[in-house]
């Protein structure tokens, strides 16, 4: 018989918020779930703004059954800590309880937003479902023989999931998708760079070209299908964050809610033929994105045409967040098979991306335009300075998320040496504007520590355009430091605004900087002390200095860099081949059916993610990927070398926890009817299925796999951990296929 649990100190008078907090972790630990809620409320009356104590305090309500009061807890714990990954991932899990999937799914992709290494959002977004535990391979035997069955056509790849009766299907020949600055805005209101550039670029399209000839969309995960965004809400929307930072005021609380119903309830996108998508910013963190891709360009001809904005993350990825490098190279790699053309804003990041893309596919050549960031903001009333810049204390600007990469550190160390050097009275402020972002720590200790830096660096965010262009107006000059750059849209509207700004001389800051930028030596604190007491001390210089940059510096309008855009679409040629036929791997490779885990762009990525078709796959983890009942294939596109010839295909399986009946078909596509073959693999087995296959003269390699073919036969589903198909007298990829599969891997 259970018994009870004893709280010793229950009729005691707590001593304080220390004795109650511990009184709650007490029995939280005893899963005594309402006394410790009870614990944590009192404690939370004593400090109302203790966000940890908070989410604990919803843990204990959930797991006494009221996940609303949860949700609550949440809520408010997320207002202390908005950056924070795991408060968004228990908001998740509160939500999916109340039955409100559609938010679960909004607030696990926040979390793996903030938090790209978090597993837990990316299992709940994913619906991923933990392996069973390896165990040592074995060369399957047939269950039960079966004749060939006979040849099915070939599948047409299946269609987006279709729109809810409520919502008509909306026509679009032009689209632009907007999914990851709608998911900004759920929590941010003033943009950033991307967001900006996002922003401006589609309000413009939107302005110029009308509704009726260009859409914008969102990515549905959950539907599998891009859904309509109304051109007057997004138009609100890019007002409204022009405006202000308040995220609670009504007005922007009610576009952000409209927006984000549209992107989860609204109409769904009915590419016309040869239909273009751009998407402006990111898609890496958006489950089952390149595969709807795939079918949208089988079906309707689509032309998918990302914009790079840069490749720092695979050029400098020790000044990127944990996650993210892994994330992009896969993004790149795919974008390789996937997109018909390249918009970048630089020729700096437009020559990096051809060698990365060669380095994958040294013959195919991926149209790529330039289309550069030199837009002036939008002319706005300068607000009011910050209190302690009223004063009319001389100061420079410096705009930009304070991370590792713009390398504040540097800059901070040369305010230290110049007023050591000069005197507090004679060298300006510097007045930072950006959030806090990966590895800032080094830099914000630095100036938190030092009396000097707390006195004359001041650091801003969440400031409105009205805000900016105050600074901006009011600046001696602006500094921009970082490490690399795709373009640097903080120089370009430092010129607009008719101010030298200050760059080091790389990356694509040659170019933003090209009509008026003084430049420094990279990473180099003496010249850049020399350059800023210049600057700062000598009144002449910098006015002819300004001349130069109102000489020099002709600045586009947002309207003429849409124009731009629409116009590379509307003028690039056919969409390019299929992404498997832009390769076709040598025989006797083996295809690892996994997320890899690799920092730099392999084809293996992109090609473990492009082999799956159909409806029945789960997602890809570390060590394989589940295949369902359903439509479950694999495509293996052959090079010229495999026809006329006999093929031997192995293909490593991961079963459940469970026994697993399941059949495998495998052959080429336009040759003889596939072999097919049922199997049966025992709880938790590794095991290698071998097929072989007649000389056939053309055709992709497709294997198919349905589980749990008969009823009552346990589990509904079989891991797929590789693929490999080789020559059949190729003994010796045939043994080293096996010898890989059979030595046991210690990280598996």
């Amino acid at each position: 018989m259970d018994m009870p649990v004893q709280d010793a100190t229950r009729d005691e008078a707590p001593a304080g918020p220390e004795a109650l907090r511990e009184r709650g972790d007490r029995l939280r630990d005893a899963g005594a779930w309402a006394d410790a809620a009870e614990a944590y409320g009192a404690y939370l009356r004593l400090c109302r703004d203790d966000a940890a104590i908070l989410v604990q305090y919803g843990h204990c309500l959930k797991e006494a059954g009221d996940p609303r009061g949860a949700l609550v807890c949440y809520r408010e714990a997320e207002t202390l800590r908005p950056e924070d990954g795991d408060i968004q991932l228990q908001l998740g899990h509160a939500l999916k309880l109340l039955g409100r999937p559609a938010e679960a799914m909004d607030a696990y992709a926040q979390a793996l937003r903030l938090d790209p290494g978090n597993a837990g959002a990316r299992h709940e977004l994913l619906g991923l479902v933990a392996p069973g535990p390896p165990a040592e391979p074995r060369l399957a035997e047939p269950l039960l023989a079966e004749p060939p069955l006979a040849k099915p056509p070939p599948a047409a790849p299946p269609a987006p999931a279709p729109a809810p009766q409520a919502s008509p299907a909306v026509a679009a020949g032009l689209a632009f998708d907007a999914s990851d600055l709608l998911d900004y805005v759920r929590h941010n209101r003033a943009p950033t760079g991307i967001q900006r550039v996002q922003l401006n670029i589609i309000r413009e399209a939107l302005q110029g070209g009308g509704a009726d000839a260009v859409q914008v969309c969102a990515f549905d995960p959950a539907a599998g299908a891009w859904r309509a965004v109304p051109a007057p809400l997004f138009l609100e929307l890019a007002r409204l964050s022009a405006t202000g930072t308040d995220t609670a005021d009504p007005a922007w609380e009610a576009v952000v809610a409209a927006a984000g119903e549209a992107a989860s309830g609204g109409a769904v996108l009915a590419f016309t033929p040869g239909a273009a998508l751009i998407n402006l910013g990111t898609s890496w963190w958006l489950p089952g994105y390149l595969a709807r891709i795939r079918q949208a360009k089988a079906r309707f001809g689509l032309r998918y045409v990302p914009f790079l904005h840069d490749c720092i993350p695979l050029l400098v990825p020790e000044h990127c967040a944990e996650g993210l490098v892994g994330e992009f190279a896969r993004w790149f790699a795919g974008l390789c098979l996937h997109a018909d053309q390249v918009l970048v804003n630089s020729a700096c990041t437009g020559a990096d991306f051809r060698r990365l893309q060669r380095a994958l596919l040294p013959t195919l050549e991926i149209p790529s335009s330039i289309v550069p960031l030199d837009a002036a903001p939008d002319a706005v009333a300068p607000g009011p300075l910050p209190p302690r810049l009223r004063e009319g204390r001389p100061f420079v600007l410096f705009v930009g998320t304070i991370e590792s990469r713009k390398n504040h550190l540097l800059v901070f160390q040369a305010w230290l040496s110049l007023v050591r050097r000069h005197g507090a009275e004679r060298v300006p402020d510097l007045v930072c504007v950006g959030k806090q972002g990966w590895l800032a720590e080094s830099a914000l200790r630095l100036q938190a520590r030092s009396a000097i830096l707390r006195a004359k660096v001041h650091l801003l965010h969440d400031i409105p355009d009205t805000g900016l262009a105050a600074l901006y107006r009011g600046c001696l000059f602006t500094l921009y430091n970082s490490f690399y750059e795709g373009w640097g849209l903080p120089v370009t509207e430092s010129l607009a605004h008719g101010k030298v700004a200050l760059v080091p001389e790389h990356s694509g800051l040659r170019e933003s900087g090209a009509p008026g930028a003084v430049f420094f030596a990279p990473n180099s604190e003496p010249d850049l002390v020399e350059q800023v007491w210049r600057l700062s001390a000598d009144a002449e210089h910098r006015a002819a200095l300004e001349q130069r940059v109102a000489a020099q510096f002709r600045p586009r309008r947002w309207a003429e860099i849409a124009a731009q855009v629409l116009r590379e679409v509307a003028e690039a040629g056919p969409p390019l081949p299929a992404p498997l036929a832009r390769l076709a791997p040598p025989l006797g490779t083996p295809h690892r059916i996994a997320l890899l885990p690799e920092g730099a762009p392999l084809l293996a990525m992109a090609l473990a993610d492009a082999m799956r078709e159909g409806t029945g796959w789960s997602t890809l983890e570390d060590w394989g990927c589940w295949a369902r009942p359903g439509e479950s294939r694999l495509r293996l596109p052959l090079p010229p070398e495999a026809d006329g010839t006999p093929l031997r295909v192995y293909l490593e399986l991961q079963a459940p926890a469970e026994p697993v009946l399941f059949r495998l078909q495998a052959g080429r596509e336009t040759g003889a009817p596939p072999l097919a073959r049922r199997f049966e693999a025992r709880p938790g087995a590794r095991l290698v299925v071998l097929f072989a296959l007649p000389a056939e003269v053309a055709g992709d390699l497709v294997v198919s796999i349905d589980p749990a073919v008969a009823a009552g036969a346990g589990a509904s589903r079989i891991g797929v951990r590789s693929l490999m198909a080789c020559r059949a007298e190729d003994l010796a990829a045939r043994l080293g296929y096996l010898e890989r599969q059979a030595i046991a891997s210690p990280v598996d």
